[in-house]
């Protein structure tokens, strides 16, 4: 997932998705009372999931690192075949 997240054009969309999220609540006080508490429970419930689910994460360890392996192979190729991923996000859109 980091490495996905890391790639150039990935990276970019994240950001202009943050932004034009930021910039949403910052001109809509109602849209920002809202996401604030949308946002918090979404940390709430994410710190109850990672608490419950770590047994199961530990017990699954070997294949989640199995899946990893693949994933990571998987990218690989990807990036070989399709080497626009790791251009910037101005020369894709030139």
């Amino acid at each position: 997932v980091s490495r996905v997240a890391n790639l150039a054009l990935v990276s970019s969309a994240c950001g202009a998705v943050a932004s034009a999220y930021a910039c949403t609540k910052e001109r809509h006080p109602y849209v920002r009372s809202v996401c604030d508490a949308a946002e918090k429970g979404v940390k709430t419930l994410t710190a109850a999931a990672a608490s419950g689910a770590q047994p199961l994460l530990t017990r699954l360890e070997p294949q989640i690192s199995t899946a990893n392996e693949f994933a990571c192979k998987g990218l690989d190729k990807l990036e070989e075949k399709l080497p626009i991923l790791q251009q910037p996000p101005e020369r894709v859109t030139s």
